[in-house]
């Protein structure tokens, strides 16, 4: 859990074990299944927001169906 990246991150340096990288990531806990021409009216949408520079990530909970 989120909670506890950084004990997880201590617990590991201090067995020695060099991190290179890290992160977060948003997994979704349920879904919504989209239609495949929804689905492709949303990937237009998310290539729009995902070309703004001040946008770093975009995380959905969408699946096709």
């Amino acid at each position: 859990p989120f909670e506890s990246f950084g004990a997880i991150q201590s617990e590991l340096e201090g067995r020695g074990i060099e991190i290179l990288s890290s992160g977060f990531e948003r997994i979704p806990q349920t879904t919504k299944a989209l239609t495949e021409a929804q689905m492709a009216d949303v990937e237009k949408l998310l290539e729009k927001i995902e070309a703004d520079d001040d946008v770093q990530n975009v995380y959905h909970s969408m699946v096709e169906v």
